[in-house]
């Protein structure tokens, strides 16, 4: 009964968004490009996108109107025209001014409308400024509020943040849940600073409301992105937290987990980076990338702290592709067509009384984005290696808990997605797996994991977005019950 109603739920999704692909599409939602703002500001872009920042921050910072004038500049005086100017009266006299003189009363003005208000408020929006000593640095600020509401037919790992499913109960015991959380709202801030030996300065932060690891089932403050950078048409060098070079394309899902532990690969650590494009054609763009990074991120899995690093960073390259204009901006830019192959490796260290193991960290991918036309397209990973659970694959887990030594696996992801109503409704489905050597795993850690999705976003309008998601989760297990079930996601974003 519960997969009827599954595959019901499925069908709606995908028929809502048939239906709201008959609406009138709005205007596209484009993040103004911080270099060309003609003063510094406080913009609200639609999504926590972009690049550049200050290296030093300003001494005196406030917020004053664009046009206004510095403080040390005396206001002008005020001259009535002659027709304005009262006569005096002698005092006891009792004679009245000369008709001349004489002012008529000013007719009252009606009150301002709300929709007057508004545009007047929204006027002086457009020209506030955030500034700094320096005019030549630029802020952009942004985020969204996000709330997510859950229900699992089987109880995932993690609350509200589902990777995959806990063992079924031995005793026939149901086990759904239901999870209502904001923790997924973030804000975030874009600066744009002056140039240094012909590269554009900049930086970003984006921070969420996730506790100091996305699998804690509590509030708190995440950063997911934050770093420096020097820029320009040929060369990019990166400092700070960032998303990985390994495999960077992300599905189209509403959980922050983005099917780690079932396919996809790829999540962010700190490192420093350097980036060459080279032009061959017009259109086409190819990337190099180096790295090197932090072996044991533990933003998403504190449990990974069992090993550490062996005094090595790890060393991620990326090689890619691109064939069309860009579009989009910042994290979400992509071309029509993207290809790249990615290589990771480093070293872990673990030590427990007298035993002391170093495993070996590699992983080899690719990823492919194709849209065939505004409207429809495909995207996908694949993946190899071992030891890649910093990296969101063998459930989260480097090594085996018993030999130390680091996990083997492999996996995917692939999806395709549909535009109805382009910038406004559109639909995703996909699948994932990771499947790492069974041998290699723990009795009670999983041995396959895998998600099939359908996911379906209306943009109502810039500033307000609903999604819609199902997702049927299979997991399985070496020594306890395989488990099954329906993860139905509702999510709504006011982004501003």
């Amino acid at each position: 009964m519960t997969r009827q109603f599954a595959l019901a739920m499925i069908t709606a999704c995908m028929l809502a968004g048939w239906a709201n692909g008959q609406l009138p599409e709005p205007p596209p939602l484009v993040l103004p490009d911080p270099a060309e703002v003609s003063a510094p500001g406080i913009v609200a872009p639609p999504m926590p996108i972009g690049t550049p920042a200050p290296m030093t921050p300003a001494p005196t910072p406030g917020v004053v109107p664009a046009e206004a004038k510095p403080f040390t500049t005396p206001p002008a005086p005020v001259v009535l025209p002659p027709s304005a100017v009262v006569a005096p009266t002698a005092v006891g006299t009792g004679s009245a001014p000369a008709p001349s003189a004489t002012v008529a009363p000013a007719t009252p003005k009606a009150p301002p409308t709300l929709e007057e208000l508004a545009k007047q408020v929204e006027a002086l929006g457009k020209n506030l400024t955030v500034t700094t000593g320096d005019g030549d640095f630029k802020l952009v600020l942004g985020g969204a509020v996000v709330a997510d509401f859950l229900y699992s037919t089987r109880s995932p790992f993690a609350p509200g943040t589902p990777f995959f499913l806990f063992p079924e109960s031995s005793f026939g015991f149901d086990s759904q849940t239901f999870d209502a959380h904001a923790r997924q709202t973030n804000v975030f801030a874009l600066f744009t600073g002056p140039e240094v030996f012909d590269f554009k300065s900049g930086g970003f932060v984006w921070v969420n409301l996730y506790d100091n690891s996305i699998v804690a089932d509590r509030y708190g403050l995440l950063p997911l992105v934050a770093f420096g950078e020097l820029k320009n048409d040929d060369w990019r060098f990166a400092a700070g937290l960032q998303i990985d070079v390994f495999n960077p394309l992300l599905p189209t899902v509403l959980p922050l987990s983005y099917l780690a532990a079932s396919g996809n690969t790829g999540m962010f650590r700190g490192q420093a980076r350097v980036e060459r494009f080279l032009h061959p054609a017009e259109d086409v763009q190819v990337t190099l990338t180096g790295a090197l990074s932090e072996p044991i991120p533990t933003t998403v899995n504190p449990r990974l702290r069992v090993s550490e690093d062996n005094g090595l960073p790890n060393v991620d390259i990326r090689a890619a592709i691109g064939f069309g204009a860009v579009q989009g901006a910042g994290l979400e830019a992509h071309r029509p067509i993207e290809a790249g192959v990615s290589a990771s490796c480093g070293q872990l260290r673990t030590v427990q009384l007298a035993n002391r193991v170093v495993a070996h960290v590699w992983g080899v991918g690719a990823d492919a984005r194709w849209a065939a036309d505004p409207r429809w397209g495909f995207q996908g990973e694949v993946y190899a290696g071992q030891g890649l659970g910093t990296y969101g694959a063998s459930a989260l887990q480097n090594i085996n808990p018993v030999t130390f030594q680091a996990i083997r696996t492999a996996g995917f992801w692939v999806e395709g997605f549909y535009y109805w109503c382009p910038d406004a409704v559109h639909t995703h489905v996909g699948y994932g797996i990771d499947d790492p050597v069974d041998g290699d795993m723990g009795p009670l850690s999983p041995i396959r994991s895998e998600t099939y999705y359908v996911t379906t976003i209306w943009d109502v309008t810039k500033g307000f977005r609903v999604g819609f998601q199902v997702s049927y989760l299979k997991t399985a297990y070496a020594a306890v019950k395989d488990a099954e079930g329906f993860i139905f996601q509702t999510q709504f974003m006011w982004k501003f």
